[in-house]
């Protein structure tokens, strides 16, 4: 074998193993670690950036003054959709929102505002989110956005949730718009 083809052979193992180490570390950094929860196996998906940005967002939030609560009604009547759409960023990750869009970690929420919980066809559901009975009303949907975890203990759902009221309330009015047929505001 003369000098080019040994280059040759060599360029494609390096090449292979550029490319191997590379998918490697694509799929950790897309799936993180595995972990296990009770009895039954939880596959939690770590989503690169998202701890960091988080933690900006609550020292920003820790800057401003404490204001009154407002009503849930009150939030979504001054949310905005178009911060809700930029705050959503963080779970589009892991969720589509295009009618007849296809499921990702997470399901499609397209017209998800009066869903009946954990019925979108073609997701497998977590047998905490199962279990559950009722609809995605605004309420429920705020308290599960705020902290999925707290809030239904067992759900796959690996986010952290939305601490701040008016980023739920922008993000639940996003969410809103996502249909045909809007669900209406709750009244005060």
């Amino acid at each position: 074998m003369n000098t080019y083809e040994l280059n040759k052979v060599f360029g494609a193992i390096l090449f292979a193993g550029l490319t191997a180490m590379t998918a490697w570390l694509i799929s950790l950094a897309a799936f993180g670690k595995l972990e296990h929860a009770h009895h039954e196996r939880v596959i939690h998906y770590q989503v690169a950036g998202l701890e960091q940005d988080e933690a900006m967002h609550d020292e920003a939030a820790a800057d401003e003054p404490e204001m009154p609560a407002m009503s849930l009604a009150e939030l979504l009547a001054e949310a905005d959709p178009a911060k809700g759409q930029k705050v959503f960023k963080k779970c589009a990750a892991c969720h589509t929102v295009d009618e007849g869009g296809k499921n990702k970690i997470g399901p499609n929420l397209w017209n998800i505002v009066n869903r009946t919980i954990a019925t979108h066809e073609g997701f497998s559901y977590s047998g905490a989110m199962a279990e559950l009975e009722g609809v995605w009303d605004f309420e429920r949907l705020s308290d599960f956005i705020a902290d999925p975890k707290g809030n239904v203990p067992g759900t796959k759902m690996a986010f952290k949730g939305v601490s701040k009221d008016g980023d739920r309330a922008d993000v639940l009015a996003y969410l809103r718009s996502l249909s045909a047929e809007p669900a209406e505001l709750p009244a005060e």
